[in-house]
């Protein structure tokens, strides 16, 4: 606990290293903060993983999620969530809004910069998600967040159902009764 605030580290789902030479030399975690009247999740770089909804139990319900949902493939699609994983990960951890993150800095991807988000907002759309889709700097208090506000330019996008990504850890969450 740090003045107030409990800091717990969760598991995350990632390959293990960042360079030639260092595989199984670090490890990937996920955060959740709580303090008095407010908790808060942030997924870390991962993939699904059956412990999503174990986090949730646990630790959550979470006033806001921070869930990575860019940079993904379906080549690897056990190292980065992606955005309709992502909505899901964020409903299994119990969170009310959602700050869809890791996808608009760097391109990391095969995909277009504004593809994550455009394939989160219809995700969650489908799944009634609120998602804070704040500019880059800006603040927003979670309790107030409306209807997202697409501010960044048009660009062509694929859909899930033209490039799906799934993860191993579907079938896991399935195998455990998990939907």
């Amino acid at each position: 606990m740090v003045q107030g605030l409990t800091i717990t580290a969760t598991p995350a789902r990632h390959f293990s290293g960042r360079s030639l030479g260092d595989a199984n030399r670090t490890l990937w975690a996920g955060w959740a903060f709580a303090g008095a009247a407010h908790k808060v999740f942030y997924s870390g770089d991962t993939a699904l993983h059956d412990e999503f909804d174990d986090i949730g139990d646990r630790l959550g319900p979470f006033d806001l999620t921070m869930i990575e949902s860019g940079a993904y493939d379906a080549l690897w699609a056990d190292v980065h969530l992606g955005p309709e994983q992502a909505v899901l990960a964020h409903q299994l951890v119990r969170g009310n809004v959602l700050l869809p993150v890791h996808w608009g800095l760097f391109d990391l991807a095969l995909h277009g910069w504004t593809e994550p988000m455009e394939r989160v907002l219809v995700a969650a759309e489908r799944a009634k998600v609120r998602v804070a889709t704040p500019r880059p700097g800006d603040m927003f208090e979670p309790s107030e967040v409306g209807a997202p506000v697409r501010w960044w330019p048009h660009v062509p996008w694929v859909s899930a159902e033209q490039a799906p990504v799934h993860s191993t850890g579907v079938e896991a969450l399935r195998r455990r009764g998990v939907n």
